[in-house]
């Protein structure tokens, strides 16, 4: 499966951002050919279409005509306008096109399909940067980045959390008790044993790895819980927790 093309364009470029950012969106059309021909402007709210500077940039013929359904582009491709809550998952293979970025609206679209592309637009510097480092998202006017880092750079807590990947539903994260009761052993024998806390990379970590993002948000607010803990948790009533460290050692 090839994976989405993910650029920013950085909020700096103001004015000409939908400009740039439309014409990132057709490239990647092309790229794919005729069964990419779909681009959505996303945005949180259909207020953002309608009175601020985006509709400015789009026009009030443009807004009024996507209100009414999809509009053809000159350079090509069919531009849809859609919000958080009128949009799910797209019926055909698409490239989205992320207004006033920020984690939220970033996350939702991290756990859609049938995504070609996604060009992001933060109205806010940096709003974007954590969803970048995700990914390793080429950015607008700087040179191609390195492919994106392993984020958490200590190998046993890794191998650590694999394990809990591979044994666990990702479709549910740590909704049955069972695998949430199992992430918790994991992290306090990670803690017990001296790692530090990587519950600021561990979101974008697990994403990047399967996990939906409210299940990634949910295993990064365990991880922080515990090491927020004062002193290091009991490993008493944990099955086998030094046999385990062991394994994640080795395997590391």
């Amino acid at each position: 499966m090839t994976k989405p093309i993910r650029i920013l364009v950085p909020v700096d470029q103001d004015a000409e951002a939908l400009r740039i950012a439309l014409g990132y969106a057709q490239k990647i059309c092309e790229k794919f050919g005729p069964e990419v021909q779909d681009i959505v402007l996303l945005v949180h709210t259909k207020q953002q279409l309608d009175h601020t500077g985006l509709s400015q940039s789009l026009g009030a013929g443009h807004v009024k005509a996507l209100a009414k359904g999809p509009i053809s582009l000159s350079g090509g491709g069919r531009l849809h306008a859609e919000t958080m809550k009128t949009w799910r998952y797209p019926p055909r293979k698409s490239v989205v096109v992320v207004y006033y970025a920020e984690p939220r609206i970033l996350d939702f679209v991290d756990d859609l399909n049938n995504i070609a592309g996604v060009v992001v637009v933060p109205d806010i510097p940096a709003a974007a940067d954590g969803w970048v480092a995700r990914w390793g998202a080429i950015i607008h006017g700087q040179a191609q980045q390195a492919p994106p880092s392993a984020l958490i750079d200590d190998p046993v807590f890794v191998r650590a959390i694999e394990t809990l990947s591979s044994m666990i539903n990702l479709s549910t994260g740590l909704g049955h008790p069972r695998d949430k009761a199992m992430a918790n052993e994991i992290m306090r024998i990670l803690r017990t044993k001296g790692h530090s806390d990587q519950s600021a990379n561990i979101k974008s970590w697990a994403i990047r790895r399967g996990w939906r993002p409210d299940h990634a948000a949910d295993l990064e607010a365990l991880a922080r819980k515990i090491w927020a803990l004062r002193a290091k948790p009991s490993l008493s009533g944990i099955h086998d927790p030094e046999g385990r460290y062991r394994r994640w050692q080795a395997d590391s």
